[in-house]
């Protein structure tokens, strides 16, 4: 229960905090810090809420208060820090969904569509600027060696379960619910053009304010890194973040 989490959680985020600050004066880091790169930084973090609106409201053919769901977002951005990435929030859009009279279906949909295009967008961001960093002549971007192993063992586990019967009848039961309510909701939107087009476009602004925002960030505290690179290390530390099974993928993403 996210009531017997949540104390478990803020103690051990506070003895991480408390490790950091014992390390850096956190007055000495934000005095240094260049505020006006600190303000865009905001204005880019305020834009990501703009962002999960539009991925939301662009799937649902009922119309939503723009301001009322922004708001919903941003109580979900809270939510999440107690409870497992992509799981909290997610049941929050669908309990919001449901008070604004989408049927239970229909909303659990939804939200499956929202986050299945999240992820195709996330995959095709990951793969073009990992193409653009590593095609850079000026720092190159190179993966540790570790990485290629994880990657290499990851393709051995799926083609181990898709080798065995059992892997696959697991694995068909798995994905048969959750494209027995996405793709009939696709092919509803795909009938609204202009409402594909606000959900995509939605979250892709997402990700690529929160991109921006940590380029602006490492700028803001006298760093320099190519917008590619951090864009890498942003979606790749996000990917983790949301297969570590802890409040706000903690580990994840400080790893």
């Amino acid at each position: 229960p996210r009531s017997t989490l949540f104390p478990y959680t803020t103690l051990f985020r506070s003895y991480l905090l408390a490790g950091e600050l014992a390390r850096h004066s956190l007055a000495s880091t934000l005095r240094a810090a260049n505020w006006r790169w600190g303000l865009v930084a905001l204005a880019l973090s305020g834009l990501t809420y703009v962002g999960a609106t539009l991925s939301l409201t662009g799937f649902v053919t009922e119309r939503l208060s723009f301001v009322r769901t922004m708001l919903v977002q941003l109580a979900a951005s809270f939510v999440t820090l107690v409870t497992p990435a992509a799981v909290g929030g997610a049941a929050l859009n669908i309990r919001y969904l449901q008070r604004r009279k989408v049927s239970a279906p229909l909303a659990v949909a939804t939200v499956g569509v929202s986050q299945v295009v999240a992820f195709v967008l996330h995959i095709l961001l990951l793969v073009v600027f990992f193409a653009i960093t590593g095609s850079a002549d000026s720092h190159p971007f190179r993966p540790p060696s570790w990485v290629y192993f994880v990657l290499a063992g990851l393709v051995v586990a799926a083609l181990a379960v898709l080798a065995f019967p059992a892997g696959r009848r697991l694995l068909r039961a798995r994905l048969a619910p959750t494209l027995g309510q996405v793709l009939p909701r696709l092919l509803q939107l795909a009938q609204k053009p202009p409402k594909l087009v606000e959900g995509i476009g939605g979250a892709l602004l997402l990700s690529l304010s929160y991109i921006l925002c940590l380029y602006v960030c490492v700028r803001a505290f006298g760093g320099s890194a190519p917008v590619a690179s951090v864009a890498v290390i942003y979606l790749t530390g996000s990917a983790l973040r949301s297969s570590v099974p802890a409040p706000g993928g903690l580990g994840g993403v400080g790893g």
